[in-house]
C-alpha cells in the first residue's frame, strides 16, 4: 500500500525525502525539474494565504488521509552583508513561516493516526539568523502540535541536516 506524501519545497531540493511508492503532492514556487517521480505539482506563492487555501482544497480532493508532510528549505544563497538588513527578505521569511503554520493547521484533519513530519533543512549558520529563527520556530510549533494531538495522532518529527 502506498502512502500519501505532501511536500512543501520552500528552497532547494532533497531527493532523499521522496518515497518511491507514494502518492505525492508538491507545493513549490516553480516547477521542480529534478523530481522524476510521479507527482502533482501545485505552484504556490507561500506569501499568499489564498494559494495555500486552494492547495488545501486540492489536497483534500486527492487524499483522504496524509502519511507524511515534508518541508524542504535548503541551499540558501545569500549576500551575507545585505541579508541582515534587507527588510523585504526578512518580511517574506516571517510571512512564509506564519503561512506554513496556518497551512499545517488546515491539514490537521487529514493527518493519519501515525503521521510524520520530515524537515529537510540546512545546518545552523550564524550568518543566516532569520533562517535559523524560521527553523527553530517551526520545530517548536510542531513539538507543541505533537503535544496537543497526542491523544488522537502519533506524530513523529524527523529533522534532516
Amino acid at each position: 500500500m502506498s502512502n500519501n506524501q505532501v511536500l512543501i519545497i520552500l528552497n532547494g531540493e532533497d531527493q532523499t525525502v521522496l518515497s518511491e511508492k507514494s502518492n505525492k503532492i508538491i507545493l513549490a514556487k516553480k516547477k521542480q525539474e529534478n523530481i522524476t517521480h510521479d507527482h502533482t505539482l501545485l505552484q504556490t506563492n507561500f506569501d499568499s494565504l489564498e494559494d495555500l487555501i486552494k492547495a488545501n482544497t486540492i489536497i483534500k480532493s486527492q487524499f483522504s488521509k496524509i502519511d507524511e508532510l515534508v518541508i524542504v528549505y535548503r541551499n540558501i544563497d545569500l549576500n551575507m552583508i545585505s541579508y541582515q538588513y534587507d527588510y523585504n527578505h526578512i518580511k517574506q521569511n516571517y510571512q512564509e513561516l506564519m503561512n506554513i503554520i496556518y497551512f499545517i493547521n488546515l491539514l490537521v484533519p487529514l493527518l493519519k493516526d501515525e503521521f510524520s513530519f520530515i524537515l529537510s533543512f540546512e545546518k545552523d549558520n550564524h550568518y543566516k539568523v532569520h533562517f535559523n529563527n524560521f527553523k527553530m520556530s517551526l520545530i517548536k510549533y510542531l513539538e507543541s502540535l505533537k503535544v496537543d494531538l497526542v491523544k488522537s495522532i502519533n506524530i513523529d518529527i524527523k529533522i534532516l541536516n
